[in-house]
């Protein structure tokens, strides 16, 4: 799952290096302020103290750049038990790692788990803070756009021995390509991460308003076998702006989303073309002044000069209220992530009837991709590797991979027993699409070759929102835009 809001300030500065004394103000805001020694200087014992200091993130930990840490004799060995710490996403979409991880310590007694809820745009900032200060949660979730970073930076844990030696549960049940992609983005090209959920596109499906279809005779395709030009006279025909009935909302201003919507307009039906990319392959150069990449973005900006999609400011002022354009009956249709259709079957309940399909192809029939996922780390410095590997690898297994898609209100995991389950295609047909989808093959990730795909994407829905607001042209917009983001990749690796 993708955060489209931008976080703030992806680093300190342009080098991507946070500074100590900002880490530790980013760890200690929203805690209880008392340090080890005002604990011990109110008659606390060093015992007592480590007890509440492990519980608030405040143990003093060895040098990132060092080997595991020397700390003397730890509360858990003391006691017989072990505690990890455990940065989680808070918020809706995330219950499974609160589900699973209370599993894990019911059958763990050993083993306790100190959850630690942070705002999904923050978890690569408070991460990357937190290794600052050698200060990193034992197991820690993330994204594959900026876990390779954290990675090279040394603060995630090989996990290549545990693969081999069979720690990491049905490891051959991942998707190989999510597999190999974890690898070719990470140090050494040996795996650093465990993927969880996975999409293959930001842009991955449409979801219909049937009311609104059906109340202007308009029909919806009835499998996914259907082109941008379908989706244009779709969006049209069942559009009311007058009545504040929008025809579609599709994500571009997350430079990830924005890339497999561009590679939609590839020349070749099966592999697409490059030449459709923002990002050029290797990850150097901003391919804003492709004619395919400008065809595709001027299409959508056409959309918005029409009023049929809503501008950012219109789904701001909406979604400040708790509810979406389209779960308010507002639009005829939405594009979206997989999960989408599982998010939707709650916002929208029984208010009115949806039908999804996968996102169209292009005008070329191609249908572009981009493979997305987040991930679950092991800190490099924990002192309980062991555990928290298992810990790493039991809320990622085949029960929580297809829980969920299932049950939750995002997609499953990445593992092709989740997406190959009977169960998950009878509630969501169009699941059954996406795992061939999956299995015919993906366009990949578009890495950034510095790795500073967050800062990236910060300036990138700066630069751009006035022009899908339909406030600038294409020229106006790409004067500004294709500079600003070239001068992020043109930086050097963290």
């Amino acid at each position: 799952m993708e955060a489209t809001t931008t976080s703030k300030s992806a680093n300190d500065s342009a080098s991507g290096v946070v500074s100590s004394e900002t880490a530790e103000q980013m760890i200690t805001n929203g805690r209880s302020g008392l340090s080890r020694r005002r604990l011990l200087g109110l008659g606390v014992g060093a015992a007592a103290s480590a007890r509440f200091i492990s519980a608030s993130g405040h143990a003093p930990l060895a040098a990132a750049s060092g080997t595991s840490s020397s700390r003397a004799g730890s509360l858990a060995s003391q006691s017989g038990t072990v505690t990890l710490r455990f940065m989680r996403f808070a918020g809706v979409g995330w219950e499974h790692d609160t589900k699973f991880v209370d599993e894990f310590m019911e059958k763990n007694p050993n083993i306790v788990v100190e959850p630690e809820d942070v705002i999904y745009a923050e978890m690569f900032n408070k991460s990357l803070a937190a290794g600052a200060t050698n200060n990193l949660a034992d197991v820690f979730a993330g994204h594959n756009r900026w876990t390779p970073y954290l990675a090279y930076k040394g603060l995630t844990l090989a996990l290549e021995e545990a693969a081999e030696t069979g720690k990491l549960t049905d490891f051959d049940d991942w998707y190989p390509s999510v597999i190999e992609d974890a690898r070719k983005a990470a140090p050494g090209g040996k795996l650093h991460w465990i993927p969880t959920v996975v999409h293959p596109a930001g842009n991955a499906v449409i979801v219909f308003n049937m009311d609104i279809l059906n109340s202007k005779g308009v029909t919806p395709p009835e499998t996914s076998d259907w082109t941008v030009t379908d989706y244009d006279a779709i969006i049209r025909a069942s559009a009311e702006p007058d009545n504040n009935i929008l025809g579609t909302d599709i994500v571009v201003n997350n430079l990830l989303y924005t890339q497999q919507y561009t590679r939609t307009w590839g020349t070749d039906p099966n592999s697409g073309s490059e030449d459709a990319w923002i990002l050029s392959p290797d990850g150097k150069t901003l391919q804003l002044e492709s004619p395919l990449v400008k065809e595709a973005l001027e299409w959508y900006h056409g959309l918005v000069k029409d009023r049929l999609v809503p501008t950012s400011g219109e789904k701001a002022a909406l979604e400040g209220s708790g509810i979406d354009h389209f779960s308010a009956g507002m639009l005829a249709s939405r594009a979206g992530t997989i999960g989408a259709v599982a998010s939707l079957r709650q916002t929208v309940g029984d208010r009115f009837k949806t039908h999804a399909v996968l996102w169209p192809k292009g005008p070329h029939g191609h249908r572009g991709s981009a493979l997305s996922y987040n991930t679950q780390s092991v800190w490099s410095q924990t002192e309980h590797p062991d555990e928290a590997i298992r810990l790493a690898d039991y809320i990622t297994g085949p029960e929580p991979a297809f829980w969920v898609g299932y049950e939750g209100t995002l997609h499953a995991m990445a593992r092709r027993s989740a997406w190959s389950d009977p169960r998950l295609w009878e509630r969501y047909p169009v699941m059954e699409e996406a795992a061939k989808w999956f299995e015919s093959g993906l366009d990949p990730f578009p890495y950034a070759s510095n790795l500073r795909n967050v800062e990236l994407q910060d300036v990138w829905l700066q630069e751009t929102t006035s022009y899908f607001d339909g406030n600038e042209d294409w020229d106006q917009m790409v004067a500004h835009t294709l500079p600003a983001c070239q001068a992020i990749l043109d930086q050097p690796k963290p």
